[in-house]
């Protein structure tokens, strides 16, 4: 979940090689999301753990000398001589993260280490350099979805992102990742998940090289050969279905809320008489986007006035009413598609900021929602840099829909429920993707609209 001040991630990985629902997947990047990076470079990591958890410990502060004195007793008598003063400092760090999940159940506040947040850091607003445009998942035999219990052996494309380099090159969904520059993933790991994350080195690299990648497509392989480039993806993608505008919106970035407006007005000038907003797969990012998509279809009122509400310093309880800070993110004049009829589209994987945006719509009654249950985070998120240049990303509010609702680990039920058959027939505009007949949410909110 992001605020004003930050930068955007998608749920999944795109423009690189990652492997879903692990460290740059779904879950994850509900907290890979920076709402604003307070650059703490210049305090002392005492200090920093001092002035964002003033609660821990007996005192007001963390007694830092009973913390000194553990560690020297290690440096100077356990069994293995010399243990990295780097390692000490990230374990004290990812175990203050741990404590809060504990204590807390605080799923979202995260320990980065400095690799984990360069990488995020370079795909920040939509922005991939030295890459190629695709996601990788494990998959079972055949490029299927594993059934439960099933172990997954193939590193499959499952999304190549149009008119990106790899798309270009040749490269289909559904092809199964057997090499890259000679490499095999079977050499790379015991687990494809693993296999998969040491890939993504080998597909990444300097902008303008090329990376020859040998693909398993049906009973054939293939090698191809795709040149890296920096990436900007846009997040707002539309198409004109008879007199529907369809409008995928895949994250939210500090462009999205103006993409979106100029694509209603065209797509209205175009003779779009409704509307449908897909944020199936949608991760979040901005709250100040969400803030602004909201508006273009909600006018502010005397009695409508809030796109979200956000709460901080709150109680151990979590009790609302006890925060020490309120935060109104108004609507905003001047919205294009104020009457159209419009439909929403969720599933499982639609987080943060998409599910603010699902919230605002479905409070003031302006949408059907029609999909699965959402993801269901309803909490803010704020980047600390470490001296060591490692990240906290700790959360720092929760936020409440216009009727004053949390959908913190419950998620929004739609208003009517429609699964997927199979989640590889979801209709997309900025990936290779079937036919949006195929697509059975799809469908569902185009009869709706049609009666």
């Amino acid at each position: 979940m992001t605020g004003p001040g930050g930068a955007g991630e998608r749920p999944r990985g795109r423009g690189t090689v990652v492997a879903v629902g692990r460290t740059l997947g779904v879950a994850a990047a509900c907290y890979l999301s920076a709402l604003l990076v307070l650059n703490l470079s210049t305090s002392s990591l005492s200090g920093v753990i001092n002035r964002i958890f003033p609660h821990i410990g007996p005192g007001s502060t963390v007694d830092q000398t009973s913390i000194a004195a553990e560690w020297a007793a290690i440096q100077q008598n356990y069994v293995i001589r010399v243990v990295p003063a780097s390692e000490g400092t990230q374990a004290a760090e990812q175990g203050i993260v741990q404590l809060l999940d504990d204590t807390y159940h605080d799923r979202f506040t995260a320990y980065l280490s400095a690799a984990q947040y360069q990488q995020l850091s370079s795909t920040l607003g939509g922005r991939r350099d030295g890459s190629i445009g695709v996601a990788v998942e494990a998959r079972c035999a055949g490029a299927t979805i594993c059934a439960s219990g099933k172990t997954p052996d193939e590193a499959v494309f499952e999304e190549v992102l149009v008119n990106q380099p790899a798309d270009r090159a040749g490269v289909h969904r559904g092809d199964v990742l057997v090499a890259a520059d000679g490499v095999t993933l079977a050499s790379l790991g015991s687990d494809e998940n693993t296999r998969i994350d040491k890939a993504a080195a080998l597909v990444r690299g300097p902008v303008g090289s090329t990376v020859r990648l040998t693909l398993q497509r049906g009973n054939s392989q293939v090698t191809i050969t795709v040149t890296r480039e920096n990436l900007q993806i846009p997040s707002v993608y539309t198409q004109l279905i008879g007199h529907v505008l369809y409008m995928q919106v895949t994250g939210f970035d500090t462009d999205t809320g103006d993409l979106a407006r100029a694509q209603l007005q065209r797509g209205i000038a175009a003779g779009a008489t409704s509307i449908i907003l897909d944020l199936r797969e949608n991760g979040g990012g901005y709250v100040s986007a969400a803030q602004s998509l909201v508006s273009q279809f909600v006018a502010p009122t005397a009695t409508r006035k809030d796109a979200v509400v956000r709460r901080g310093r709150l109680a151990a309880n979590g009790d609302p009413h006890t925060s020490q800070d309120v935060v109104h993110d108004t609507l905003q004049p001047g919205g294009v598609a104020l009457t159209e009829p419009l439909v929403v589209l969720v599933n499982g994987d639609s987080a943060s900021a998409a599910e603010i945006t699902t919230a605002a719509l479905r409070d003031y009654q302006r949408a059907t929602v029609i999909g699965e249950k959402t993801f269901g985070k309803g909490s803010v998120q704020v980047d600390f840099p470490l001296p060591d240049g490692a990240d906290l990303h700790l959360t720092v509010e929760r936020w409440y829909g216009p009727n004053g609702e949390s959908i913190e680990g419950r998620g929004i039920t739609p208003d009517r429920a429609v699964t997927l058959s199979n989640p590889d027939t979801r209709f997309e505009l900025d990936a290779q993707s079937p036919a949006a007949s195929a697509d059975a949410q799809l469908q569902a909110a185009l009869i709706l609209l049609a009666a």
